[in-house]
């Protein structure tokens, strides 16, 4: 098992990156936050962006598990989608591993398309060695 939580502190992409063509959605249950998306346009550094300036990469979306299976990443997920359209960009890219198969059948549910596996993405992570990188496209 995996805790995907620890691997991304929000609060530090400013530290690494321009941050100006980022969006930032939560959800929340009174004060108390409990989901989160961020989606990626025309950033240097990014390298999922391929360097594409018509694309936007949803980097990152999380529930906390106390709410998963109610509709709060369901939510979000659109958030990011809209987000890109009123950029007038053409797509958005997902990255995700074959070991997270509830993010997988999340992001098919949401209409995205498997668009490409790369079994040596992560073979210079020793810990991530074993996993398989998987590309989910989504046309706006």
């Amino acid at each position: 098992m995996k805790d995907l939580g620890e691997y991304e502190e929000v609060t530090k992409y400013a530290e690494q990156f321009d941050i100006t063509n980022w969006a930032f959605f939560m959800a929340f249950d009174n004060e108390f936050p409990i989901g989160a998306v961020t989606v990626v346009s025309e950033t240097k550094n990014v390298h999922l962006l391929g360097g594409r300036d018509d694309i936007s990469v949803l980097l990152d979306i999380r529930v906390d598990d106390r709410y998963k299976q109610q509709g709060v990443g369901t939510k979000l997920f659109p958030m990011a989608v809209e987000w890109s359209k009123s950029k007038g960009l053409k797509q958005m890219k997902i990255e995700c591993q074959n070991n997270n198969v509830q993010a997988c059948k999340f992001y098919h549910k949401q209409g995205t398309v498997l668009g490409r596996i790369d079994e040596y993405a992560y073979y210079e992570e020793i810990e991530d060695r074993d996993e398989v990188q998987l590309i989910w496209y989504l046309d706006l």
